[in-house]
């Protein structure tokens, strides 16, 4: 009798202890939220809506000669800090005059949306 009861109270623990060790494992996700922006990101994202800034921005970079990606980052913490990164295709390097470029396209195009300039950050993707 004795052992039956230890086998029970060693069932039910088992059935506390796992799942909640299981749910412990568990990769927590945290997605961005208007609630947990900044009021500046919010507005930010909605006037990049509203004017088709990134459909903007890939067009020109496609003109200039360039095969960008076609998604673009943005990283906005303040209209002083305010970082854009696209990502090109082609090349086997990017040299400076690369990055001048797309610099001064997405320049224009800031001030032609009345949006705060952007740091322009350039990677390749790999082959």
């Amino acid at each position: 009798m004795k052992s039956l009861l230890q086998i029970f109270c060693l069932f039910i623990c088992l059935m506390v202890v796992i799942p909640f060790l299981i749910e412990e494992k568990k990769p927590v996700t945290s997605t961005m939220s208007p609630v947990n922006s900044s009021p500046y990101a919010v507005e930010f994202g909605e006037k990049l809506q509203a004017t088709n800034f990134t459909k903007k921005v890939l067009q020109a970079i496609r003109e200039a000669g360039y095969s960008p990606d076609s998604t673009v980052g943005y990283l906005i913490d303040s209209p002083d800090h305010q970082v854009i990164t696209i990502q090109l295709h082609d090349g086997e390097e990017i040299d400076i005059s690369t990055e001048s470029e797309i610099q001064s396209i997405i320049d224009e195009l800031a001030k032609k949306n009345n949006l705060h300039l952007f740091i322009v950050n350039v990677e390749l993707l790999e082959k």
